[in-house]
């Protein structure tokens, strides 16, 4: 008799509509190593969890899933808004249905634009404890340092060595999913390896740019409206 082929659900939680989004380009980059091992993979969107009629049918998905993998990018040094009420919506739902979605395993990718990967650990922990309270069994995290140079570069020589150990964390995750694993794996860090210097003076460049596309001059970006 044959092995069931098990299903994994990614989760994009970006909150970009229309906007080229790393988390995105992440999930396609995992969706070709689970594939590739004769995974069963289907993709969700958090934030069209939140129109009407659809969380039910996301989370329905998410019930039948051996694996769960939550990709999402760094806001405030945490998860985005959307992704919070998405787990807390979840959590809700299952409730209803304690007798589905056991035996889960669980893993989290988070980018952030900052170039150090380890600034990704608190959020990674989120997930973590998410987990534990659903009784899913957390494996890994990934933690992505530059994550807008690896979407942006995949190509150059200083993001190559950075996407070789991005894509070998994916397979591991992949083969993790196969396995009957019982203990937590180390959480992985990916950083690009590039000027640290060079590295904020374009993220400044970038910023500066943005606020002229919309209509702002530099000094309307250390407005403080809060205080």
């Amino acid at each position: 008799m044959s092995q069931e082929t098990k299903c994994v659900v990614l989760i994009n939680a970006s909150p970009k509509v229309s906007e080229k989004s790393t988390s995105g380009y992440l999930s396609t980059l995992q969706a070709e190593q689970l594939k590739a091992v004769g995974l069963e993979v289907q993709r969700v969107e958090a934030r069209q969890s939140l129109l009407p009629g659809r969380s039910e049918t996301v989370f329905e998905a998410m019930l039948q899933a051996d694996a769960l993998v939550f990709t999402f990018p760094l806001y405030v040094f945490c998860l985005p808004g959307l992704l919070m009420r998405f787990l807390q919506d979840f959590a809700a739902f299952r409730s209803r249905c304690p007798e589905k979605g056991k035996d889960v395993k669980v893993y989290a990718v988070v980018n952030c634009g900052f170039p150090e990967a380890d600034i990704n650990r608190e959020a990674v922990r989120v997930i973590k404890n998410f987990s534990k309270k659903m009784n899913y069994f957390f494996r890994f995290g990934v933690q992505i340092g530059g994550g807008g140079m690896l979407s942006s570069a995949p190509n150059t020589p200083f993001v190559k060595k950075s996407m070789a150990v991005l894509n070998d964390a994916f397979k591991l995750m992949a083969e993790d999913i196969l396995n009957c694993g019982e203990n937590p794996l180390e959480d992985i860090s990916v950083a690009v390896k590039f000027p640290r210097r060079l590295y904020y003076f374009m993220g400044h460049k970038g910023w500066f740019s943005a606020a002229k596309k919309n209509g702002l001059k530099k000094k309307d970006l250390y407005r403080k409206p809060y205080a």
